[in-house]
């Protein structure tokens, strides 16, 4: 039905409260409520992700590489079942992997239950050795199927060994893990460590089994992290390879858990620490973090039963003076102990990229002060604790971003990534330390390095915004030889590419997409030529059920010359004569930016849309880092403000251009950060008058309490005298000036300001209906964040709408669907002027 605008009542409907919720109940922004002004409810429960995901098939070929070669497996799924495909590129061929009803005939014999051979229940498998079987799991039962003689046999336990998840990646899932070892095992593995109790303990299996106490001081918080931490990329591979063959699985995702704040999880009995061996087995170095000063944080679960129970968990703020502590040190089989080294330069100082420069004496390290804002590589030679400079970099008004230093060759050329000109780029310097050239150069982003070919001196890396009249948030592939020459792209097209190279690499794998443009597969050669076309994903079933995909556009930045790449959802039953209100779904950044590249037929947005919306994504100045270094750090000391004029700029652009577009009716969302610039933009002049409604979900309102090192880190520190004013102990000091050194202070004579804007600054300043929400058990964005802008708006006397979810952390789990009504609803009863609260029950009429 056609939609009308109507005039605000001058007074609210309601006031609703729950237990759990606290509803101040706002009235629409429609007084005469036009009960044609409808959300279409119908039409987007039709099109939910719940209907839609029986009809959404695989979208990626993932190939699992059989023993190093250039063939592959791989699974797929469509209208018609599940395939699995062997691929021989060389020979451009593509058969069946095996005859999926014989395999279902077998299985069913085995299993006692009839399988379907369109929907055999293999996850993932691998090859042995002769390429002759496949191994597998079902049920928690291991096979092995011969694939000449099309033979299934069930293997015993210790006979077929769990998957490889670097051999079984076909498909894209995971192997299932066993148990990890807690042992880290030299390269000769004639020796280990491990963390029992806080505390590292050294085995030397040529004299026994008895384990050897390293340290006897290790405390809860005080200890050697667990996981992966780096340690230089031959270093990280060849760890990489003792954790498959100790059949430790644990994740990468852990690697800076030390440094980031959080508190360490109760330590088991035995876990595996994070150690870098030496290539010749003589010696290891390992990380050490204290926080035992600092400051507790703490929630209280109010389901816990019979009582609420207390949580307590180690967290540093912006500004505080006691922040986590790294240590390195390091021990030699020849000394027998485990020694500190003296590698402070900077207080508060982290460190990185731990590896040995070319056997067991020398140790590389990467050190960024606190400000992030210096960074420097140094040698220092482990007996003597003497140092050696290599390289240093340094910025002002951004913070520095690094990678892992990528040798040739070891004991050789390395590949260091920076940031220099404005732009992320390679670089060649000698074993020493000595700039050789730049290997990429121009305005775009070389986001990493894909793989390094030593002998033909030849580096693959992927990077962004390099295609001309593409958007720069897409992925690409390409080869360039180490003295920069020869730059090849590898996956042309105009859409966002995830290409895998084989082993040989002389063919890669091809999976690209767009919002737009459903996900097609294949395969290039060293040249980017398509050779093989594999797969494009099936979408029949919804374009037949009438699904469409969003539209993209690229609108200007408020300085009216940077371009912002944008995507837009419109309801399914769209009507160019109608008009529409627009709601903005926002993440600002710095870190990342809430601009879809790749197609999900799925989306949120897609069901907002449909009750009768136009949904927009667009980035601002301050978002994506995967643009030049001045867009990413466009907010750098203005962390609050610096995307919401973008924001209004691109908006009023699409307006003029989509007359159905309706300015007055202008809503914005967002979660965690979306949610900080969702209550910002309802509050901060002018864009309290342009914003008309906003739900703001588990938002950090306050940067100041929110975690360390991503606040100081996007919006800047300030380094000062320890002299000047208060000592720091107390914590954050509260200047709002910019700037300040960036040349970082020797340990112990400095300390640090930061004042991050908060939106409880701004709560005067409400004028548009505005929905808070969070979970009250959230230990990444605490729920102060939330209360304190709470406590600002009830002392301003303004009207607004409070949903705390119980026992909810950061995301709101199986409170996720009602989040997402009441959020749905608030905007249809502001924006479309159709009000649902006439009962207790959701989606009541």
């Amino acid at each position: 039905m056609e939609s009308r605008r109507t005039e605000p009542l001058a007074a609210p409907r309601r006031v609703a409260l729950t237990l759990f919720t606290i509803l101040l109940a706002t009235t629409p922004l429609g007084a005469q409520v036009l009960r044609e002004n409808r959300a279409n409810w119908a039409l987007a429960e039709r099109y939910s992700a719940e209907n839609l995901r029986p009809f959404v098939y695989s979208s990626s070929v993932t190939p699992g590489w059989i023993n190093n070669s250039d063939e592959f497996w791989y699974r797929w799924q469509d209208r018609h079942g599940i395939r699995f495909w062997r691929v021989d590129p060389a020979r451009r061929s593509r058969r069946s992997l095996f005859d999926h009803q014989k395999m279902a005939d077998q299985l069913s014999q085995a299993l006692r239950k009839p399988q379907e051979a369109h929907q055999l229940p293999i996850r993932t498998l691998t090859f042995t050795s002769d390429a002759k079987a496949i191994r597998f799991a079902v049920d928690n039962r291991r096979f092995e199927y011969d694939l000449e003689r099309e033979l299934l046999r069930e293997t015993a336990p210790g006979e077929a060994p769990p998957p490889d998840p670097a051999a079984a990646r076909g498909g894209g899932d995971r192997a299932p893990s066993d148990r990890p070892d807690y042992r880290n095992f030299a390269p000769d593995r004639k020796s280990y460590v491990y963390v029992e109790n806080y505390n590292l303990y050294y085995v030397d299996l040529e004299k026994g089994e008895q384990p050897i106490p390293l340290t006897t001081d290790g405390e809860r918080h005080y200890t050697f992290p667990t996981g992966f931490f780096g340690g230089g990329q031959q270093q990280q591979e060849q760890q990489r390879e003792q954790q498959r063959r100790d059949r430790d699985q644990q994740d990468e995702d852990q690697r800076r858990q030390g440094e980031m704040g959080e508190q360490p999880p109760p330590a088991p009995r035995r876990s595996r620490p994070n150690v870098v061996w030496s290539p010749d087995s003589r010696a290891f170095a390992v990380l050490r973090t204290d926080s035992r000063k600092v400051a507790d944080l703490f929630l209280v679960n109010p389901l816990a039963q019979p009582r609420p129970t207390l949580t307590t968990y180690r967290y540093a703020m912006p500004g505080e003076a006691n922040v986590p502590q790294v240590e390195l040190w390091w021990f030699a089989r020849d000394r027998g102990r485990l020694e500190r080294l003296p590698v402070e330069r900077w207080k508060d100082q982290r460190i990185y990229d731990v590896h040995w420069a070319n056997g067991s004496e020398k140790l590389r390290l990467v050190r960024r002060d606190r400000l992030q804002r210096n960074m420097e590589l140094i040698e220092i030679e482990v007996r003597t604790g003497a140092i050696a400079s290599l390289l240093t970099e340094s910025v002002e008004n951004a913070y520095l971003e690094r990678r892992d230093i990528r040798y040739v060759r070891p004991g050789g050329d390395f590949i260091w990534w920076s940031e220099r000109t404005g732009w992320g780029h390679f670089y060649l310097y000698s074993h020493d330390g000595k700039l050789k050239h730049a290997i990429t150069s121009g305005p775009y982003r070389a986001e990493a390095i894909v793989a390094v070919d030593e002998r033909r001196g030849v580096l693959w890396f992927r990077a962004y915004g390099r295609e001309p009249n593409e958007c720069p948030y897409y992925a690409h592939l390409y080869r360039v030889n180490l003295d920069g020459s020869d730059l090849t792209l590898l996956d042309p097209g105009d859409a966002d590419h995830n290409t895998l190279l084989s082993p040989s690499r002389r063919f890669a794998v091809d999976n690209y997409s767009r919002v737009d443009l459903p996900p097609r597969a294949v395969v290039r050669n060293d040249r980017g030529q398509v050779v093989m076309e594999l797969e494009e994903m099936d979408v029949s079933r919804l374009v037949e059920l009438g699904w469409k995909p969003p539209e993209r556009f690229v609108v200007k930045a408020a300085d009216g010359i940077t371009d912002l790449y944008g995507n837009m959802w419109k309801p399914f039953d769209f009507d160019p004569r109608r008009r529409y209100p627009i709601i903005a779904h926002v993440y600002p950044g710095p870190q990342t930016e809430q601009v879809a590249t790749t197609f999900s037929p799925t989306a949120s947005q897609q069901r907002l849309a449909n009750l009768g919306f136009i949904v927009v994504q667009l980035g601002n100045r301050g978002g994506s880092p995967r643009r030049s270094n001045a867009y990413h750090s466009y907010g750098y000391f203005n962390l609050r403000d610096y995307g919401l004029a973008d924001k209004k700029a691109g908006i009023e652009q699409l307006a003029v251009t989509h007359p159905w577009i309706d300015l007055d009716r202008v809503g914005i969302y967002g979660h965690s950060g979306g949610g900080f610039m969702t209550a910002a933009a309802m509050m901060l002049p002018p864009y309290n008058e342009f914003f008309k409604v906003g739900v703001a979900s588990a938002g950090n309102h306050d940067n100041n309490i929110y975690n360390q090192n991503w606040s100081e880190q996007h919006h800047g520190l300030r380094e000062v005298p320890a002299s000047r004013g208060e000592s720091g102990e107390g914590g954050q000091s509260r200047s709002g000036q910019e700037g300040g050194s960036a040349s970082g202070g020797a340990s112990g004579d400095v300390r640090y300001e930061i004042k991050v804007p908060t939106n409880a600054e701004l709560a005067t300043h409400l004028k548009g209906r505005l929905l808070l929400v969070h979970g009250d058990m959230d230990n990444n964005v605490h729920p102060a964040n939330t209360m304190r802008l709470v406590e600002a708006l009830i002392r301003a006397n303004k009207r607004f709408d409070l949903l705390i979810l119980p026992g909810k952390a950061h995301s709101f789990g199986d409170m996720q669907p009602y989040f997402t009504r009441v959020m749905h609803e608030y905007f249809a009863e502001h924006l479309l002027g159709d009000y649902y609260r006439t009962s207790a029950e959701i989606g009541a009429r």
